[in-house]
């Protein structure tokens, strides 16, 4: 009995154990039986021939194959429907290119389209897309669209994410009220696309309730809205405007409502103006706060405890004062502080003062700690630094601190970029770098350091990109240096290392030795010439100019200066067709500017003064370095015109032509060079990029150039003739001008008071005539002003703080400082300048209109005399042709014309003779 009831039991756990196998079988089966719909299929085919690519991306979608499973695509496993397309581009390399169909329209049930990262060839985006009723994310970025954003996009209402960002500005919108139709939308993204005619585009943006992210990155917007009646957009957490040019606008109090809500602000590179509200500290949930490169005064905030999730804080590029905040770093609990989750400082290039190491040790949590570039001052020792295990960028540099620590400290952090520059770190060269194993950056330039380089240092880390020891007191040898492969900047300039050039890394791309004691050739340089390096320098060695740039393609700089080179520059030098910086004054090179350094048209400084170059200048200059800032071509001996071409340069800020033998008038086209016709720049990240991007630039100019101003034209000590172009007084942003030991004539430009920036201004030794203007007087940053030995007249504007030196040499001039006194007509009237200025302006505009009204009137006038001439012409002959008796009657009386004409001709000549032997007789 009992083994028939096992038995029984066994065989019904096996059939519900079959049933279930089947059910579930069954279900499975059922599963896998869904396959997308064929309308949808041939939809998706006809969309893969829109595109031309010989890419693998389409390689699974055949016909044959379920389109469930081709790459890209996704389905609804209960419906088959396609709900997702996914053709973004990973790889720059495989971008799909071709144009989007409307087979698109015939997936109604899609809801996430990602196109991103392809090239439809500036098409514009179809207005079929509007017409997807089921889209939540639609992303067309990178995807190089172009025109006008469709108003239809505004039908998508359940559209939860739109990007259109980075389309090669391409992209444009003339108005965003399709925004309102967008109820859904909780990411907004259109950076790049231009919204510069968009009016109210804040109001527009106010109709998303939903909204989270807002990014307008680089859309030229102009207007920053102060206010707004009631904000919609109350759940904002992520708030970009960076790089708009918001001119004379504050940081707005709208986002004071934001407050509880913004996790990111940024409003980087806007040309904000006024101070940081002091409001900011309330917003509490904030991570990434970014204020940089904008024009904001004041202090500090104080009260950033209350930002208790503040992990980035970026004020750098600005015109902040004062000291640093005391709670920077520090939140607070009750009646406790501890310190806040701060992650990132940058508050570089301000006017910060004050002491550095009083907040230290509450910053300890700090990955990156920036305040280069500052006022800041202290003694940091290893006590203030002990705590900070998690740092990986310290820059200091350019304030007034002092490192002092002991030789055998052991810091905790393992710092990957350090910067040092003009700390003071010496005198013994700082050993605790000894244990720092992963730099890629270290600068200690200008540190104060006089002491040998330990062995040790050349190897403390295999990951070395850029090395900079300038301007300090080192000594030594170098080691050979050919197996540091990562090594790309290596600055030893300004030091005392002697011996022979090193064996030099192959990849090394700018190598600065100069003002050294190397001796020897500098064949090393020649040695790691080949098709993979970048760029190398040379140092104080005899020798010609090496000719073996012919694999220098990669070279960004090149600096030969304060060297003993001679011979002509070769012509190899023209491969070097990603030079920037050409370097090679100070030397004894001889003949002219090679014809193949036109092949340079990345250049953007040309040094070659103090040499020996002759020949003219090669108008090709200004039309193939269109990008050239700075030129130096003084002491050699360079003759003939200054070619008009060379006012293509419109970036130019320092040209010096000093000391040659130039001849020929001053070019009437050099107010084209722009950023001298401009008093300060427009944007402050441009006046900082000497720093950062370019801080070759900077720092290799600067020791180049042979004035501490920024915008100088010296074509002094040439043979210059002709009169001053009054369009000279058009450069207001010109610091420096010097025209002295020339030939030229004339009046001084009588609007010269215009140039406010001008630092230094020197027209002596020259042929000038006329009085001396009395703008003169305006010119209140001036520091040097040379008029003398000319032939000026009249009296000396006033107020002057100048030497009678300024003015001798010109035997007409009377007043103070001079020591001949004026007589009673021998005083300026300032509204002489300013009416023949004005009188010139109208004879101008005179000229301009007769020219005009000439060129309109001619062409009519000539075609009237045409006309007349032709009809009279036509007329005359036509009726001699068709009148006989005229015709006949004509020609007779021509034919009696001529014979009286040949009578007279011939009575007159016998008279004429017979009283010509009559006097001769009587004689």
């Amino acid at each position: 009995m009992t083994s028939l009831f096992s038995e029984l039991v066994l065989f019904l756990f096996c059939i519900g154990f079959f049933f279930m196998v089947s059910s579930e079988s069954s279900s499975g089966v059922q599963a896998l039986n869904v396959h997308c719909r064929e309308s949808e299929q041939k939809a998706l085919l006809m969309l893969k021939d829109g595109f031309h690519t010989s890419l693998d991306r389409f390689s699974s979608w055949v016909p044959e194959e379920d389109c469930c499973k081709w790459k890209g695509v996704g389905c609804n496993n209960e419906t088959g429907h396609v709900i997702a397309l996914d053709l973004h581009s990973p790889d720059p390399l495989e971008l799909l290119q071709g144009e989007l169909r409307d087979s698109l329209v015939h997936l109604p049930y899609l809801s996430h389209l990602d196109l991103s990262h392809n090239d439809f060839y500036q098409t514009q985006i179809p207005e079929f897309i509007g017409s997807l009723p089921n889209l939540k994310y639609l992303n067309l970025s990178r995807a190089n669209f172009g025109g006008t954003i469709p108003s239809h996009l505004g039908n998508l209402s359940s559209l939860q994410t739109l990007d259109l960002s980075n389309n090669q500005s391409s992209l444009r919108a003339s108005s965003l009220v399709w925004l309102a139709g967008l109820s859904s939308l909780k990411v907004l993204d259109l950076s790049t696309v231009y919204l510069g005619d968009v009016v109210n585009w804040l109001d527009a943006v106010n109709m998303l309730p939903s909204l989270v992210e807002l990014r307008l990155v680089s859309c030229q917007l102009h207007s920053l809205p102060q206010s707004l009646p009631s904000l919609n957009f109350s759940s904002l957490e992520v708030l970009d405007l960076s790089y708009n040019g918001f001119y004379h606008s504050v940081i707005p109090n709208w986002l004071v409502e934001v407050s509880h809500t913004l996790s990111l602000l940024n409003l980087t590179t806007c040309s904000l103006q006024g101070s940081i509200p002091r409001t900011i500290v309330n917003f509490t949930s904030l991570v990434v706060l970014d204020f940089s490169f904008n024009y904001l005064k004041g202090s500090i905030p104080h009260g950033f405890g209350n930002m208790t999730s503040l992990a980035v804080l970026d004020l750098s590029v600005n015109y902040l004062e004062g000291s640093l905040p005391a709670t920077l770093g520090l939140i607070q609990e009750l009646h406790n502080f501890k310190y806040s989750p701060l992650r990132e400082l940058r508050l570089s290039r301000n006017l910060l003062n004050g002491s550095l190491e009083r907040i230290l040790p509450q910053l300890s949590e700090l990955i990156v700690l920036d305040v280069a570039w500052n006022d800041l001052d202290g003694v940091i020792t290893e006590a203030h630094l002990q705590d900070f295990s998690r740092l990986r960028v310290l820059d200091l540099s350019f304030n007034r601190l002092i490192l002092n620590v002991s030789s055998n400290w052991i810091p905790d952090f393992q710092l990957e970029s350090i910067n040092l520059e003009n700390c003071e770190i010496g005198p013994r060269f700082p050993w605790w770098l000894q244990n720092q194993k992963r730099i890629s950056e270290l600068d200690m330039g200008n540190a104060s350091i006089s002491d040998i380089v330990p062995d040790w240092f050349w190897d403390i880390s295999p990951s070395m990109k850029r090395l900079d020891l300038s301007n300090n007191h080192l000594t030594g040898k170098l080691p050979n240096l050919s197996s540091k492969a990562s090594l790309s900047k290596l600055d030893l300039s300004g030091n005392e290392f002697e011996g022979r050039l090193p064996q030099l890394p192959p990849a090394i791309e700018i190598l600065l030795l100069i003002e050294n004691q190397f001796s020897g050739p500098i064949s090393p340089i020649c040695d790691i010439m080949n098709e993979s390096n970048a760029l190398r320098h040379g140092n104080n060695m005899p020798g010609n100019l090496p000719d073996c740039w012919i694999y220098g393609q990669n070279l960004v700089c090149v600096d030969l200066r304060l060297n003993q080179l001679s011979g002509q520059i070769p012509e190899s030098i023209g491969h070097l067709i990603n030079l920037k910086w050409l370097f090679l004054s100070h030397n004894s090179l001889s003949g002219e500017i090679p014809q193949s350094l036109q092949n340079c048209t990345s250049l953007i400084v040309l040094a070659l003064g103090n040499n020996s170059l002759s020949g003219s200048i090669p108008t090709w200059l200004g039309e193939s370095f269109q990008n050239l800032r700075a030129i130096t071509l003084h002491h050699n001996a360079f003759e003939g015109n200054i070619p008009a071409q060379l006012c293509q340069w419109r970036y130019l800020t320092y040209l010096d032509f000093s000391f040659n033998s130039l001849s020929g008038p001053l070019p009437t086209c050099i107010n084209r060079f722009l950023p001298m016709a401009e008093k300060e720049a427009e944007n402050v990240h441009e006046q900082y990029s000497l720093y950062t991007n370019d801080e070759l630039k900077s720092r290799m100019w600067r020791s180049q150039g042979r004035y501490n101003s920024d915008k100088v034209i010296d074509l002094s000590h040439n043979r210059l003739y002709g009169e001053i172009p009054g369009v000279v007084t058009t450069l207001i942003g010109l610091e420096l001008l010097n025209l002295s030991n020339n030939y030229l004539k004339g009046a001084i430009p009588c609007d010269i008071g215009t140039m406010k920036s001008l630092d230094y201004l020197d027209l002596s030794s020259n042929q000038l005539s006329g009085t001396i203007p009395p703008g003169i007087s305006d010119l209140t940053h001036l520091k040097g002003l040379n008029l003398s030995y000319n032939n000026l007249s009249g009296k000396v504007p006033s107020p002057n703080n100048f030497s009678a030196y300024a003015f001798i040499g010109n035997h007409n001039l009377c007043g103070p400082p001079l020591v001949k006194k004026c007589s009673a007509n021998e005083s300026l009237q300032k509204t002489e300048c300013n009416s023949d200025r004005k009188s010139k302006s109208q004879n101008d505009g005179i000229q301009k209109k007769e020219h005009r009204h000439g060129f309109e009137e001619k062409p009519s006038f000539y075609i009237s005399v045409a006309s007349g001439y032709v009809t009279a012409f036509c007329g005359f002959w036509a009726t001699l042709f068709f009148n006989k008796s005229w015709r006949h009657a004509y020609f007779h009386f021509l034919g009696n014309m001529g014979d009286r004409i040949y009578v007279f001709g011939v009575i007159t000549k016998t008279s004429l003779r017979r009283k010509f032997h009559g006097e001769k007789a009587v004689e």
